[in-house]
């Protein structure tokens, strides 16, 4: 989107030059008025084409800012979601740890209860 946007105010400004010296060439005028004139033109589409650049600049500094925000709430959200499923995880194995414990313990007391019956 960026890209199209820079062709197109590409695209305006050599219109807005081309027009210019267009209608100075054919603008009935000495050689050095048409100078003058082209030079005229020339300082002021420059002038045009700064004022673009830092309007420009300004907002991708505003959407760099925007951005890095979003960024950083995007990484702390994450940071948190992590941290709490972690947790959640953590707890969900000492759980099975715990559940695995017992049944051995029973197996083992089935086991044993079991030999003695047979002795």
């Amino acid at each position: 989107m960026a890209e199209n946007k820079g062709s197109i105010l590409a695209a305006f400004l050599a219109g807005l030059v081309v027009g210019g010296v267009v209608a100075l060439l054919f603008a009935p005028a000495s050689g050095e008025e048409v100078r003058r004139r082209l030079k005229e033109e020339a300082e002021e589409k420059v002038g045009k084409v700064k004022e673009e650049v830092g309007v420009i600049k300004e907002k991708v500094e505003s959407i760099k800012g925007t951005a890095e925000e979003k960024i950083g709430e995007i990484s702390s959200k994450a940071k948190e979601i992590l941290t709490e499923k972690k947790a959640q995880l953590s707890e969900t194995l000492e759980k099975a740890k715990e559940t695995i414990k017992e049944k051995k313990e029973e197996l083992a007391e089935k086991f044993f209860k079991k030999e003695e019956e047979e002795v």
